[in-house]
């Protein structure tokens, strides 16, 4: 009989820690939370201004919260005057969204007028290079352990780009994935 107990004590608190372990990576974490953002502006559930003003998304591993096991803190562009609008949404260790929150106290975001793609399709195709290139040992430290992505303008070779900034926790290094205005793959780099 103790062993029985004992038995259902150690797969009650194995299933725990189950429960809490990600099947998505942080990377596919963020990528997910673009594809929320889409569909709240959709629904009509957020503001639409994150669609053209997003400038980052940044991810966490949770501990202990279940079933949340990450947060994402999305915030759009500086806006003419006080804090940009963010959003939280905490999603579970397969990607799904939990729940969503916008902070009160911001204010839309300046657009920067993508012309073909807005901020959020950007964002999440800069993504898509980390998410099918992640068997690069040195891109799959930013699948694993992405801590931001920030979306800026720039210019390439003197053609106008969109530049996906990432960070992670497990390198000082940047990877730098640059887009056309169109969303479509140009090249990617590692810089100090």
């Amino acid at each position: 009989m103790k062993s029985l107990i004992l038995s259902l004590l150690v797969f009650s608190f194995s299933s725990v820690g189950l429960a809490q372990e990600a099947t998505v990576s942080v990377a596919k974490a963020a990528e997910l939370t673009a594809h929320r953002i889409d569909r709240l502006v959709t629904l009509g559930k957020i503001d639409s201004s994150f669609l053209t003003s997003l400038e980052t998304i940044e991810v966490e591993v949770l501990q202990n919260q279940s079933p949340a096991v990450f947060k994402s803190i999305s915030t759009q562009t500086a806006p003419v005057a006080g804090e940009p609008l963010k959003l939280e949404v905490l999603l579970d260790g397969n990607g799904k969204a939990l729940s969503y929150q916008v902070s009160s106290s911001g204010s839309a975001g300046v657009s920067k007028n993508w012309p073909e793609k807005d901020a959020v399709s950007l964002t999440e195709n800069a993504l898509h290079y980390v998410l099918e290139n992640n068997m690069d040992p040195k891109v799959a430290l930013f699948d694993s352990a992405l801590s931001s992505i920030m979306l800026e303008k720039g210019v390439l070779d003197g053609v106008d780009v969109a530049i996906g900034k990432m960070k992670s926790t497990l390198t000082t290094e940047t990877l730098l994935v640059y887009l056309k205005l169109d969303g479509s793959f140009i090249s990617a780099e590692m810089v100090p």
